[in-house]
């Protein structure tokens, strides 16, 4: 049974915050257990991100300090996107279906472009998106959104850039340490090596998505 519930994000400059501080209370419950509405209302959902995710788990350490990070991975969590109220099918969201969709239906928009880059710099868009083929434009934008904070804080940000109420540290399935990535820079570069030079094939190639 998942619960849901309804957040409500005041100023996208403290997202990040804002987020934490919604989850960390539910770490300790089932996988994907929580469901939080990020875009839309309860009754007319258009994202939600579902947690615990996979990679949230307790660290099994031999000697616990008052500095210790006792979690790993504590806001992976996956995004779910709605269309007209109901859940979508995650295989039309994979990374290969959303590069494939602005490959084929969007990638020749400066408008819908506009809307992208705002997307990547602020977590948000100021103007309507225009109409285009494929995937909703709205709701294309939104869950490439909320799929670029999930990997924010998955592959780029540490436990004190996100306000953390609770230390953690970012690690491998063996309990590895992994180094600070790009986060969503490796998606948006994706985009824009699409949008401008190569096609889909040659990208895969250049940028081995997941």
């Amino acid at each position: 049974m998942i619960e849901r519930k309804l957040l409500t994000i005041g100023d996208s400059k403290n997202i990040y915050h804002e987020i934490t501080k919604a989850l960390c209370p539910h770490c300790n419950k089932e996988k994907f257990s929580i469901e939080f509405i990020v875009e839309g209302t309860l009754k007319e959902p258009k994202i939600g991100i579902r947690y615990p995710g996979k990679k949230v788990k307790k660290r099994e350490l031999k000697v616990k300090r008052s500095n210790s990070a006792l979690w790993g991975n504590l806001y992976d969590f996956v995004v779910i996107p709605y269309i007209k109220g109901k859940e979508a099918d995650e295989i039309n969201f994979t990374f290969e279906e959303i590069l494939n969709d602005f490959e084929k239906n969007k990638k020749d928009s400066d408008e819908f472009w506009s809307r992208i880059e705002e997307i990547y710099y602020y977590n948000h868009y100021t103007k309507n998106p225009p109409d285009l083929p494929g995937i909703n434009s709205e709701l294309f934008l939104l869950v490439i959104k909320w799929i670029w904070i999930q990997e924010d804080f998955n592959y780029k940000f540490d436990w004190i850039e996100v306000k953390s109420p609770v230390k953690y540290i970012l690690e491998t399935r063996t309990g590895t340490r992994t180094k600070k990535g790009a986060g969503r820079g490796k998606f948006f570069a994706a985009l824009i090596l699409l949008k401008k030079y190569f096609t889909f094939d040659e990208v895969k190639k250049i940028i081995p998505l997941y």
